[in-house]
């Protein structure tokens, strides 16, 4: 992963990265404002649907049953599934093959009721998984499609573990003490190129006309129903696809700078995956008449942690020694905001890290504030031996992986590069440091916090004594972080069976949302792993609900 990962992220800096999202959303207004519209287009991305007006005629037309629009996960599953019921089906995505989609990259899928999942005894069932979503937000997810995406994740995993997509399995000999993370857990045996190969011949097989480089710009609107959808080739060709259903499926927008502002309350997060997940597909969905949902949440990743100022940027989830300053998160140390101010409870984040995106995004950066003696400890002993036991049991088993037998004897050298590149500081004395770093209240921050882990207990935060730790002994370092995460989550309201509905919670004939384009999920997020099981499901039941709706 981390291969790919560093491709992705050659020549990106914060600064490149601010520029890539003001072009992205450039982009979408260039694409959707000025060029010639669909029938049924919209003037403005968010407005409520527009009237019918013609376009120039494409180079060429074509027909087939279904066009998939994005073959990352959701999009493939979508695309495979359909061919296999039966239906002509084409997919297209801007990304040159399967290896540049996040498909190719991500660590595993939470599902339930997949085949090897019942061949054990104490497998999850849906029943439980809904009641555990749907009990603990609130009541605030969409039932409905909460619990038709839990049925189909298994099916839509059996989909790709039946296509020759390999897998190793976390439930094996689970019990129902056993975490849930774990209980659910399909984690990929391959990853890049080698993963890739793997799911493009899924879709060969299924006989999926998979088509790379092509930039879908318009959906196609006859009467109020899509009818299709116009993207430019390779060969910038204009072609228009007319079709009985349309399924997108393009990734959310966490390379769009303007829609993440607006959306996460001028919250940004950096990711390493793919730079095309920009908003498009939401943005056309929405000018098709289909209306945006309330609820905006985030997978972050592993650590949480990015800088963009850092040569290497995001955390290396195959070797913690390689980006050690980047696991910092995962130890439940002292946190501070910009003002220099504690935030959260630090052994939640260390506990379970991916879940605690909302309180990252509401500071946009913050600080782990460490002490000389931690760094020298940290470079000198394994890193198990550092890491709490409840911790390393939440963590994603990728990470659990990448700890094995690893020490941080990096760690001095990547605190002294950071210096150098401006989002490390180092100071003797914790009143010098917060100058440095212009933390306006760590001083007195620190000396609170002190106070706690000498009588362990925390008045403030109330983290748990095991991950008390005094910053006492200088030099000391503050270590700016920003979030680092796989995806958005949020997008297009949809009914049950993944239909994007209008302003008025009608479905709109012949359009489907997949994926993190989809409204489907709980704020916060709520379950490590469901980010790509609800990505499965949506585009197994999406898939097979188009297909039999041809019939």
């Amino acid at each position: 992963m981390k291969e790919n990962a560093t491709k992705a992220m050659q020549g990106i800096s914060r600064r490149s990265f601010v520029g890539l999202g003001a072009l992205a959303g450039v982009g979408a207004l260039g694409m959707f404002g000025c060029a010639p519209k669909a029938q049924g287009e919209a003037g403005d991305a968010g407005s409520e649907g527009s009237a019918e007006k013609e376009l120039k005629a494409a180079d060429r037309t074509e027909e087939c049953d279904i066009v998939i629009v994005g073959l990352g996960t959701s999009g493939l599953t979508a695309a495979a599934t359909a061919a296999q019921a039966g239906a002509k089906v084409v997919g297209i995505d801007r990304a040159s093959s399967m290896a540049a989609t996040n498909a190719a990259n991500v660590s595993g899928v939470f599902a339930v009721g997949s085949k090897p999942e019942l061949e054990w005894d104490n497998h999850l069932t849906v029943e439980e998984m809904f009641k555990f979503i749907w009990e603990g937000t609130n009541y605030q997810s969409n039932a409905g499609a909460l619990r038709a995406l839990l049925e189909a994740s298994g099916k839509g995993m059996d989909v790709l573990i039946d296509g020759g997509v390999p897998f190793m399995y976390a439930f094996e000999n689970a019990t129902e003490e056993t975490a849930l993370l774990n209980r659910g857990g399909h984690i990929y045996l391959t990853s890049g190129s080698e993963r890739a190969e793997a799911l493009q011949a899924l879709l060969d097989a299924s006989g999926v006309d998979s088509r790379w480089e092509c930039e879908a710009t318009n959906l196609l609107v006859e009467d109020g129903r899509v009818t299709g959808v116009r993207y430019i080739d390779a060969d910038e060709s204009t072609v228009d696809i007319k079709a009985h259903s349309v399924i997108v499926g393009t990734g959310g927008f966490i390379q769009n700078e303007e829609m993440l502002r607006e959306h996460y309350a001028g919250g940004l997060m950096y990711c390493p995956g793919n730079q095309y997940n920009d908003g498009a597909g939401i943005s056309m969905a929405v000018q098709a008449g289909a209306q945006l949902g309330k609820n905006f949440s985030t997978s972050i990743n592993e650590s949480g942690a990015c800088n963009m100022k850092a040569s290497t940027p995001f955390v290396s989830l195959t070797d913690c020694n390689e980006t050690p300053v980047f696991s910092m998160p995962l130890f439940g140390g002292l946190f501070v905001n910009r003002s220099g101010r504690r935030f959260l409870d630090e052994g939640k984040m260390a506990k379970k890290t991916m879940y605690c995106g909302e309180p990252l995004l509401r500071e946009i950066s913050y600080y782990a504030v460490v002490d000389q003696a931690f760094i020298d400890e940290l470079s000198t002993k394994p890193v198990l031996d550092l890491v709490s036991s409840d911790a390393y049991e939440n963590m994603a088993p990728g990470v659990q992986m990448g700890f094995q037998g690893k020490t941080l004897t990096a760690l001095s050298d990547q605190l002294a590069q950071g210096i150098e590149e401006g989002w490390v500081w180092k100071a003797d004395s914790i009143s010098d440091l917060a100058e440095q770093a212009g933390l306006e209240h760590l001083e007195e921050t620190v000396e609170t916090y002190n106070g706690y882990c000498i009588t362990g207990t925390d008045d403030e935060m109330y983290k748990e004594s095991q991950f008390l730790r005094e910053v006492a002994s200088g030099p000391f370092y503050a270590i700016e972080f920003e979030v680092a995460a796989w995806v958005t989550l949020g997008g297009i309201k949809t009914d049950d069976h993944c239909r994007a509905v209008d302003v008025d919670a009608r479905p709109i004939e012949g359009l489907y949302i997949v994926g993190v384009d989809g409204d489907f999920w709980s704020v916060p997020y709520f379950q490590g792993g469901s980010c790509q099981g609800f990505c499965v499901a949506s585009g197994y039941l999406a898939g097979s609900t188009a297909a039999a709706d041809i019939q």
